[in-house]
């Protein structure tokens, strides 16, 4: 189980992101599924990649949204959960104490609970011709 004193990075060696206008994208390179991570969820998963502790995150987000902090406190966690059952995080070793952002949401972002959206469509795609990360490294003989 997760508590909000640990600290999380993204699982670097199976997962790809990008976070574009708040929104990430995240590909699980082992297993060929996608997935979307936006409102609070995207806010939640760059602190993960900035190296933030959860308490700092869940912290940020009710001064932010002006929600109930043991709200914020069981939806990150719940979150997380799905993060770790997905393989998208590992634990990490060390955190930051990053400044809390107190701005207001951006333009038109109410709080709801932060949430996974998977996309399994392109897994069977990826089971035929699947990403070898690493491959360019292996100097190859000529037979």
């Amino acid at each position: 189980m997760t508590s909000l004193q640990c600290v999380l990075q993204p699982n670097s060696e199976e997962v790809a992101s990008e976070v574009m206008d708040g929104e990430a994208v995240l590909i699980n390179l082992s297993n060929g599924m996608y997935y979307s991570i936006d409102g609070v969820g995207g806010i939640v998963w760059e602190r993960i990649e900035q190296g933030c502790r959860l308490d700092a995150v869940c912290e940020e987000i009710a001064a932010r949204f002006g929600v109930d902090r043991a709200t914020v406190d069981t939806d990150v966690l719940n979150f997380v959960e799905e993060l770790r059952a997905e393989n998208l995080v590992a634990d990490a070793h060390a955190g930051r104490d990053a400044p809390v952002d107190h701005s207001p949401p951006p333009d038109g972002l109410s709080y709801a609970p932060p949430r996974l959206n998977i996309y399994r469509d392109m897994g069977d795609l990826l089971a035929l011709d699947p990403p070898m990360p690493g491959l360019r490294d292996i100097p190859w003989k000529d037979s």
